[in-house]
């Protein structure tokens, strides 16, 4: 259990992460990093297929190319064109919740502008509208990474809390510290693209 759910302190948050890569880290490309800071927080690495490499258009269809090494897909194919989604889970310690950091680099190495990655990743209306019916500017916006110091989109938290407190009775979950992240990530993820596998028990 966490000591005030669904807020977490910054110890909790890290058995949390800790919790899913033992969970998932054999399925999942994911670990868990340490910061210069000495704070930890979970990094998941996707690679994706962007489209037709030519100079008329980028086909926008996303297609998870979860199997294939993206390195080789470009030499045997050079007309389409790879990347590599990266979502990092870090703790904020003024909402006392995770929040999902996320960027995409193309194969040459390119980060993908914020406008390109949310034409991608949010692709359902609805979703969208909702995100963009957030206040101050819409959930997803482009801040430092504050472990990395570095820019990424990121999905902001304001509501986290009131999503969890909802969803959590109402379908007679009970969320601790073993399957916070996943719960959280089956809610938040599914916004930027982020689907979690099932895993055995």
């Amino acid at each position: 259990m966490t000591s005030d759910f669904p807020f977490l302190t910054r110890s909790e948050f890290g058995n949390c992460i800790e919790e899913f890569e033992r969970a998932y880290g054999a399925v999942v490309d994911v670990e868990v990093r340490q910061s210069r800071g000495s704070h930890t927080y979970l990094s998941i690495h996707k690679p994706l297929f962007l489209g037709q490499n030519n100079d008329d258009a980028v086909d926008s269809d996303i297609e998870d190319v979860e199997d294939a090494d993206p390195a080789h897909l470009d030499t045997v194919c050079p007309t389409l064109e790879y990347g590599r989604i990266e979502y990092h889970v870090v703790y904020s310690a003024s909402w006392r919740v995770p929040v999902l950091y996320v960027r995409v680099h193309t194969n040459a190495g390119v980060e993908m502008d914020c406008t390109r990655v949310t034409d991608m990743l949010v692709t359902d209306s609805k979703v969208r509208g909702a995100m963009d019916a957030v206040e101050f500017g819409g959930a997803l916006g482009i801040q430092d990474h504050p472990e990395l110091n570095e820019p990424f989109m990121y999905l902001h938290p304001c509501h986290t809390a009131t999503l969890l407190r909802a969803v959590a009775p109402a379908h007679g979950v009970e969320i601790g510290q073993r399957n916070y992240i996943s719960s959280w990530l089956s809610l938040t993820g599914a916004a930027v693209g982020l689907f979690l596998p099932s895993i055995p028990h």
